[in-house]
């Protein structure tokens, strides 16, 4: 009797084992599907600017408005706002190669459409990865906090598409951006603060070097609201600028 029943047992599972693989292998197979399509997902946001030729000439202006008005702020020698506007920062930055060629290199090379997303306390970094691998919209988020005297960055998400990544892997990747393919530094951060520093929320430096005039200024405070940026700045050891004596 016992005998009949394991033999009973052992033909069930045999029946089953199929059924079993069947399901285990369609499990899978959705999973890739469904890890495939958020890897591919195309976030609403995104909206990369686009600067055709005959509007350089405006985004150039902007550009230089803005250069402007924090030199005017630099060189008054009091504290001052400083607004940064989503919309014309992400206009700089699509026709940045065009208006000044040296900029070209800040951004990595496999990085199309660059954009930057101002939200509450937060920014977004965004672009479409067109290096080795499918393609897909990575971005990155990041926290800001300006307080207690210090500034602070931390990064809180990293998505391909709508699928997330682990921050281990992709730290080691961000740091291998301070320098371009050539081997040249990649000027992203100030004062050669390194970007894995930044991303585990090392303070980052207050102090910012400026060239008209010659000096540095102090980021004071930082808020991020959605769409704008505002910093308060204070300049310090500024040094103006004074036209050569002309021998008579």
């Amino acid at each position: 009797m016992l005998v009949m029943n394991r033999e009973a047992s052992r033909g069930r599972f045999r029946r089953w084992l199929p059924r079993i693989g069947a399901t285990a292998v369609g499990c899978i197979l959705v999973g890739v599907a469904a890890g495939w399509m958020c890897y591919r997902y195309i976030p609403t946001w995104y909206q990369p600017a686009y600067v055709p030729i005959e509007d350089e000439q405006a985004a150039r202006d902007e550009l230089g408005a803005a250069f402007t008005a924090l030199s005017r702020g630099m060189g008054r020698g009091e504290t001052f706002e400083f607004i940064v506007r989503q919309d014309e920062l992400n206009r700089w930055l699509v026709a940045r190669h065009r208006i000044w060629p040296a900029s070209k290199r800040w951004i990595p090379e496999q990085i199309e459409g660059p954009m930057i997303v101002f939200g509450e306390g937060e920014v977004i970094l965004a672009g479409t990865w067109s290096g080795p691998g499918p393609r897909s919209v990575i971005s990155i988020r990041v926290q800001v906090e300006a307080d207690a005297g210090q500034l602070r960055t931390r990064v809180t998400s990293v998505r391909g598409g709508a699928l997330p990544f682990p921050l281990g892997p992709i730290k080691r990747e961000l740091s291998r951006l301070e320098v371009d393919r050539d081997g040249h530094p990649r000027p992203l951060l100030p004062d050669d603060t390194s970007i894995l520093d930044a991303v585990e929320g090392a303070p980052l430096p207050r102090d910012i070097s400026w060239s008209q005039p010659r000096g540095k200024f102090r980021v004071e405070s930082l808020t991020i609201t959605l769409g704008e940026l505002r910093a308060r700045l204070r300049p310090i050891k500024c040094k103006s600028r004074r036209s050569p004596r002309v021998a008579r």
